[in-house]
């Protein structure tokens, strides 16, 4: 296959380059942002696009990295699933919802999510409350309950499992202790 001399005009400068210097150009990007992490199909197009790399290089380039298994968005998902959910405590409906705004498709954000059950985030949700509840111990019952809803809420957990996940750390008697 031989590439056309054609040239592309970068915007920000009047250097053209040749198909083959575009190609490494954008290979290089690749590369480098996927030694730092996996990335979705759809943010490394940002990525590229975010650097000028035209369409008819990127998108051919892309299809390769992900032929190869380079970019593979299934397991981005689950290991983003994962570690979302252990660092920062997130629940199915805020992981749906980044997951999605990280171009994964649909289908492989209920692969993903598949395996959180409700008592899954019920459980998270308890730990969660029990970890801010001491921080929390010298407010009124109104103001710490109005704190933690907060605190859940934005982590996507739905107001019935916050209301359980409170009830059940003072039924604990953690509760208790202010």
């Amino acid at each position: 296959m031989s590439f056309k001399r054609e040239r592309f005009e970068s915007k920000d400068s009047d250097l053209s380059r040749s198909p083959e210097e575009w190609d490494e150009r954008a290979r290089g990007i690749l590369l480098a942002r996927l030694t730092r992490g996996p990335r979705t199909k759809h943010q490394l197009a940002q990525l590229l696009a975010s650097k000028e790399i035209p369409e008819e290089i990127a998108l051919p380039l892309l299809d390769r990295f992900q032929e190869v298994g380079l970019i593979d968005d299934a397991a981005y998902a689950r290991a983003f699933t994962h570690d979302r959910r252990e660092s920062r405590g997130l629940a199915k409906s805020a992981l749906k919802r980044e997951l999605n705004q990280a171009g994964v498709s649909p289908d492989q954000i209920d692969d993903a999510l598949s395996g959180i059950e409700p008592e899954d985030e019920l459980e998270l949700a308890v730990r969660l409350v029990e970890k801010r509840w001491s921080s929390l111990a010298s407010l009124d019952w109104q103001s710490r309950q109005r704190r933690l809803l907060g605190y859940l809420g934005r982590r996507g957990f739905s107001s019935g499992v916050i209301s359980q996940a409170v009830k059940l750390v003072e039924r604990d008697g953690l509760g208790n202790q202010s």
